[in-house]
């Protein structure tokens, strides 16, 4: 795991417990969707949080005017300026992406991911679904549907670090090496 994960990990456990603590998780995630969407969308403010010209202070104090006309919660506002002092706004993705990982987690939500090489029934998708909940004991399950022709044909499930790969192409690369080593 690289460093800014790590870090991110960590400002993200903070602002959830901060949140928890204050009962206003679900603000939190509302504010932070709302961040996550303009970075992502405004080149400017990408710039701005990359930015090593600007000062620490500078960038804090740009956000935090943004932020109060975005109407975000004051933690929200402190947390991103105390990132911007701290130098780590450049990784503000990262951390809201952990922090929401924790709140499903928090949930009890699960999200899989399957990927395949052509796009699966409804049916099909509902047996998956069904078959998570019982290997996870989560009724919670979002299941992201992602296609990779490359595969042939199988599935790839990925539940966190989790991985099940029965994917053709898979069992061909294994043939493969095994027929390399008779």
């Amino acid at each position: 795991m690289n460093n800014n994960s790590e870090i991110g990990q960590r400002y993200a456990k903070a602002l959830f417990e901060l949140s928890a603590e204050s009962k206003s998780l679900d603000k939190i995630e509302k504010d932070l969707l709302s961040v996550h969407s303009l970075i992502t969308k405004n080149n400017e403010l990408n710039m701005l949080i990359k930015s090593s010209s600007l000062s620490r202070e500078n960038q804090a104090s740009l956000m935090e005017k943004l932020l109060k006309k975005m109407k975000v919660s004051p933690l929200i506002i402190k947390f991103i300026g105390t990132l911007a002092v701290n130098g780590r706004l450049n990784i503000i993705n990262n951390i809201i992406e952990e922090f929401l990982k924790k709140l499903a987690h928090h949930r009890g939500e699960l999200t899989a991911e399957i990927t395949t090489a052509v796009p699966i029934s409804k049916d099909i998708n509902k047996s998956i679904v069904k078959e998570i909940s019982k290997l996870t004991k989560t009724n919670k399950i979002e299941l992201k549907e992602k296609i990779d022709e490359s595969l042939i044909g199988g599935l790839i499930i990925r539940m966190g670090s989790t991985m099940i790969d029965s994917s053709i192409k898979t069992k061909l690369s294994t043939l493969k090496l095994i027929m390399k080593g008779v």
